[in-house]
């Protein structure tokens, strides 16, 4: 459910500014407005009205209760062009709910003997380079490897013209890579490209595509007869939900909504009942054994954190009211899904959605209230993230917070600005995606919803105003405001040149204009660079460009900089 992969994963999240943070959108279940005559399932179609459309896609839902299905319906169109329903035997695509699948591959071959999950991931996929750190299978498991984000390189290169298999394209960047984000075991970041790993891990070792030894090992077994990893994208599938994107107020096919062939990340194709029957395989174990399963289930400690993550291998870990929750969500264009399970209570929801901007976290969080009414101990918001009374600051007061803020751990950038009167957030140098902050005091704010807290700490002698941001990790992250940089045309020039990187094996030709500089990069639209302090520059993708000197002061090249991938090289060609 966390962010960013090749096709661009838009499950309802949103990320902060500083810390690559999800915050899903929450149903209003006080809008379904229960009499108490109606049954729970006719509060539960009520909950989803919304889809429920002859002109709109929608979703399939599954709900069990120990281990039995106790309710399964169809909502919306499987199909707009043929006016295909939604059914609850309609097959999706229901992208990183496929991690936890490639993760119990892994386990299984670790339960056989095979491999540990702490060998080195080189021993298998040798082709790596032998970086300082050890780097285990289990840091891919539990997204702490360090690891460049793969589609991230992939967007950054030129574009593919051969015909390698995607997967093993991803193997091939990540091999290129002689840096990591941060050293194995370090930091929690979840990494889409980890998982592809994972998954050539499972064809090296075992013999089979991770499609064969899922199918044998984890799908048949468990009676999942409409599951398969889609590694083939000309495959045709039995009652396939076709994927749709709102945009000004209409449906369109999305572009991007098959996997490509990808799998390990994300490539499972499945139905919400299947997936019931794999969640209660959690309680009544027949593929593994309890001692995997509980693994599977226990959150990672990153080296120097004083508390464990939410995340295990392929599942997140955490509460809804007081009550525990295992699940995952899953999202890309055309897609949105997720599934959790209720353990204490032995209660799953699985919700399945043929549409991106659909809130399927929030849905499985609505059918919760319903069934589970009488066992929640806590009111609606958990009491981690209930949000304290805001107060009221003049315009300006929050004008003085807005502005560009520098992560220098990172070197990436996020922008505070005013909109409609209230305080946002945005993770780049726009105004786009964002997230509003509510003040609670003149100098603190919080994004409702969630636990986490922003402070403004005031500008001080040999200091440049700075936001820490809790909530998030550990310890606190902080970011710098940056004064603005209006680098003269003498000035750019100096920047002009071509610039290679071995690594992506790519060069760009950096070109300057009177509008500033442009990145311009091979078989891919330009880029434009915004100046944004002394040396550095943010575009789209490339996202922070930080440029190096000599001694003497010539521009010697460059790192691109990113929450996915930080301090990509490129080095100047010299003429």
């Amino acid at each position: 459910m966390i962010t960013s992969c090749f096709f661009g994963i838009t499950a309802i999240a949103i990320v902060s500014f500083i810390t690559p943070t999800v915050f899903a959108k929450e149903t209003d279940t006080a809008k379904v407005n229960p009499s108490p005559a109606e049954s729970v399932t006719a509060r539960v179609d009520k909950l989803f009205a919304e889809w429920n459309r002859s002109d709109s896609p929608g979703c399939s839902l599954g709900v069990s209760q120990n281990g039995v299905v106790v309710y399964e319906r169809g909502y919306g169109m499987a199909n707009l062009e043929s006016g295909v329903a939604i059914t609850p035997a309609s097959v999706f695509h229901v992208c990183s709910i496929s991690k936890q699948f490639t993760a119990m591959s892994i386990l299984l071959l670790a339960q056989r003997g095979q491999l540990s999950l702490d060998d080195e991931v080189r021993k298998y996929i040798t082709e790596l380079p032998n970086y300082e750190s050890r780097l285990t299978i289990r840091h891919l498991l539990n997204h702490t490897s360090g690891l460049r984000d793969a589609f991230t390189l992939l967007g950054l290169a030129a574009p593919r013209e051969d015909d390698v298999n995607v997967n093993d394209a991803i193997v091939k960047a990540l091999a290129r890579q002689r840096g990591l984000n941060f050293r194995p075991g370090a930091e929690f970041q979840y990494n889409n490209g980890g998982y592809t790993l994972l998954a050539a891990i499972v064809k090296r070792v075992s013999g089979q595509s991770l499609r064969a030894f899922a199918d044998a090992n984890i799908f048949k077994p468990l009676g999942m007869m409409r599951t398969h990893f889609h590694d083939d994208p000309t495959m045709i599938v039995p009652n396939r939900a076709s994927g749709y994107h709102l945009d000004a107020g209409a449906f369109h096919v999305a572009i991007r909504a098959d996997p490509g062939g990808v799998v390990g990340n994300a490539g499972l194709f499945t139905t919400a009942r299947d997936l019931l029957l794999w969640e209660q395989n959690f309680a009544d174990v027949r593929v593994g054994d309890k001692a995997l399963v509980a693994e599977m289930q226990t959150p990672a400690i990153p080296t120097g954190w004083s508390d464990k993550s939410s995340y295990g291998f392929g599942l997140e870990i955490g509460e809804y009211r007081g009550l525990r929750t295992i699940g995952h969500g899953g999202g890309d264009p055309g897609y949105g899904a997720y599934v959790v399970r209720y353990p204490d209570q032995r209660f799953a929801v699985a919700v399945l959605g043929n549409v991106d901007n659909i809130n399927a976290l929030g849905l499985t969080r609505g059918v919760a209230d319903i069934y589970l009414a009488d066992v929640f101990a806590a009111p609606l918001a958990s009491s981690a993230t209930v949000t304290p009374p805001k107060v009221s600051l003049s315009a300006e007061q929050l004008a003085s917070k807005a502005g560009l803020y520098r992560n220098p751990s990172t070197e990436t950038v996020g922008r505070i600005f005013v909109r409609d009167g209230k305080l946002r957030a945005s993770s780049d140098t726009g105004e786009g995606d964002s997230v509003e902050l509510t003040p609670v005091s003149e100098d603190r704010f919080v994004i409702p919803g969630t636990a986490v807290v922003v402070e403004f700490v005031p500008a001080a002698s040999g200091r440049a105003q700075e936001i820490h941001e809790t909530g998030t990790g550990p310890k606190p992250v902080v970011s710098q405001k940056v004064d603005a940089f209006a680098p003269s045309s003498t000035e750019l020039r100096a920047f002009a040149g071509e610039y290679t990187s071995p690594e992506l094996e790519v060069t760009y030709t950096l070109a300057a204009r009177d509008s500033g500089l442009v990145i311009q990069m091979p078989g891919r639209p330009d880029v434009v660079l915004q100046p944004i302090f002394p040396d550095a520059f943010a575009g789209a993708g490339v996202n922070v460009v930080k440029f190096l000197r000599d001694a003497g002061g010539v521009v010697t090249g460059f790192t691109a900089n990113s929450r996915g991938a930080r301090g990509l090289r490129f080095d100047r060609v010299k003429r």
